[in-house]
């Protein structure tokens, strides 16, 4: 980067530009007006960790970030639209915390796909792609994993806290790249102690011993998904005996953090992650259910706004404070909003049109882009797919588009690949 810069004489402030666009944030032609400007301002500056919180069951936009206060009887409902810190944004009444931190947060109004039911949504939006008989995408966290597991420590590049069940994981890439779960925060990452009256050096012996059983096979077939589960085994191995391992342990924080993050498994697996990035983990996805709400809605979107309020307001801060927020995505998804016209006490499932935000990370915060219509119904400007929502993500991690790989029949990137429309990055946010 600072060799192309300092050869201005020799190629045009243009032609610099369109390489800075390909090398560093996969635009294969002429970057977009606004992209060209903020490259043209300073050199990219890339984030280097992801906290994936994914709002599970389909979370409705306009009773959260997407308010229709001038939306005719039936839709809306009893929520309040409240401003926030930034000028231009507004959050429902259900965040009267975040909207202190709105400066920070990009809300994404015009998320639409096609897929209605869960199993399928929650396929596109962690992968960025459609269902398929023939091939299975790997996640969004396993194509960051994947960025950095040749230099990462000890701890897993990525890490669910949730399990496992019904996730795509790390699809057709190898098992270096899945996600480690775990299951509850406060019990950090389980079966790592040692059985009663075994040692570490027995430990070692029998690792040792495996691995001279295994390296005949190793040998024999010597195909990298073979390679890549022994890789996983060794690893674990080296956690279990790592310092490192004191990461999942949430108790060693003060009183005053736990009370400031919540009793709550989603506070706590907040906090869980922002120990976990503060020592070199990528990767962080949690889950956060009960957004299925068919019925008694208002009740129910009141209580989880009220979860990720108190929760997330906390992590923004705790990670501003620390000097990690600058390095660090936090980002909020779902697999579709939900009907803005009320049905009988709920809302149903709705694809076309629904919200997620980006906080931190470099992400120009502080504004809503795209548009849904009076209410809420259809994106009306500047709709934005599922993988241009993680082609956003991918280039403000600095995560080159030309670097793909071969699986399922294709060739894929973060930003796309085989059996879908590339992903643009969003200008306007980066």
């Amino acid at each position: 980067m600072k060799h192309s810069l300092n050869r201005l004489d020799d190629i045009s402030r243009r032609e610099l530009i369109t390489r800075l666009a390909r090398t560093c944030l996969g635009v294969s032609l002429v970057p977009p007006p606004g992209l060209a400007r903020a490259l043209e301002t300073s050199a990219p500056k890339f984030a280097s960790h992801v906290i994936y919180l994914y709002m599970r069951g389909g979370m409705s936009h306009i009773d959260t970030f997407d308010t229709k206060p001038d939306a005719p009887d039936g839709h809306q409902g009893p929520v309040r639209t409240i401003k926030t810190k930034a000028d231009d944004l507004q959050f429902s009444g259900y965040f009267p915390m975040l909207a202190e931190h709105a400066k920070k947060i990009a809300v994404v109004r015009s998320m639409h796909h096609t897929q209605g039911a869960h199993e399928p949504g929650v396929y596109k939006v962690l992968t960025g792609f459609e269902m398929s008989a023939s091939v299975r995408h790997p996640t969004l966290g396993s194509w960051v994993a994947r960025q950095v597991t040749q230099s990462h420590g000890t701890l897993p590049p990525y890490i669910r806290l949730a399990g496992l069940a019904g996730h795509p994981g790390s699809g057709f890439m190898d098992a270096r790249y899945a996600p480690v779960p775990v299951l509850d925060a406060a019990k950090g990452l389980e079966h790592t102690q040692l059985q009663n009256g075994d040692s570490m050096t027995n430990l070692r012996k029998r690792s040792g011993l495996a691995e001279k059983l295994n390296s005949d096979f190793l040998n024999r077939y010597p195909m990298a998904d073979v390679k890549a589960h022994a890789d996983v085994y060794a690893d674990a191995i080296k956690l279990m005996t790592s310092k490192d391992l004191e990461a999942f342990d949430i108790t060693q924080e003060k009183n005053r953090t736990l009370e400031e993050y919540g009793g709550d498994y989603f506070g706590q697996g907040l906090l869980l992650a922002r120990r976990l990035v503060e020592r070199g983990t990528k990767f962080v996805e949690i889950e956060l259910g009960g957004w299925d709400t068919h019925e008694d809605n208002f009740a129910k979107v009141e209580y989880n706004a009220s979860r990720v309020d108190y929760g997330v307001s906390t992590l923004l801060a705790d990670l501003e404070a620390r000097g990690l927020l600058e390095s660090t995505l936090v980002v909020l998804t779902t697999e579709f909003g939900r009907t803005p016209k009320i049905e009988k006490t709920g809302r149903g499932h709705h694809p076309i049109a629904f919200s997620s935000f980006i906080a931190g990370g470099g992400v120009k915060g502080g504004q809503a882009y795209g548009k849904t219509d009076e209410t809420g119904t259809h994106v009306v400007e500047n709709p934005v797919t599922v993988l241009d929502f993680h082609a956003t993500i991918g280039a403000l991690l600095g995560i080159p588009a030309q670097e793909t790989i071969s699986g399922g029949g294709g060739s894929f990137s973060i930003y796309g690949g085989t059996g879908a429309k590339r992903g643009v990055p969003i200008a306007a946010l980066i």
